[in-house]
């Protein structure tokens, strides 16, 4: 079954996502966003980093097509997930935490920006990119790497906070 959603809807949809994202991170004080093991091995602010590369990505991929700009996929880019996300983590881990959560909100801004900046038949229709061998539906990159990705990690948050 063909799904459909507008432009209005997917925006709608990625909003009222990041706002339970906030929400879940709202309940966690600062002070502890550097505690370990929320999510394997994991701090909260991990999950805000691992979060924000996948919003920067595609809010990155979103204004070099505004600008006619071709990405050259990168080895990243094809790697098995725990590779990624492993890559992500070390990256990042050491960053301080007000660094992660100013780049969190940039990054989701910009995300916003550029998809507010595009047709609704470019965000829902697959699109051909130059480099990658197959059609790319951009709000299936948007559901499945970031909003529904919030929701993927929101009970670790919760289960965590609960043991403490």
């Amino acid at each position: 079954m063909a799904e459909h959603i507008t432009k209005a809807q997917l925006l709608e949809n990625l909003q009222s996502k990041r706002a339970e994202w906030d929400a879940a991170l709202a309940s966690v004080p600062e002070s502890r966003m550097n505690e370990p093991n929320v999510a394997g091995y994991w701090s909260v602010k991990d999950l805000i980093a691992h979060l924000t590369y996948f919003e920067k990505w595609l809010a990155n991929r979103l204004h070099e097509h505004l600008h006619g700009q071709n990405y050259v996929m990168q080895p990243i880019d094809t790697m098995p997930d725990d590779e990624r996300n492993e890559i992500i983590y070390q990256a990042n881990r050491n960053r301080p935490l007000a660094d992660i959560l100013a780049e969190s909100r940039l990054s989701y801004q910009r995300l916003l920006e550029g998809l507010r900046a595009h047709s609704e038949a470019f965000l829902i229709e697959p699109q051909q990119f130059e480099g990658i061998p197959f059609p790319v539906v951009i709000w299936h990159q948007l559901r499945g790497n970031i909003y529904d990705h919030y929701g993927q990690h929101i009970p670790s948050i919760k289960t965590w906070l609960d043991q403490k």
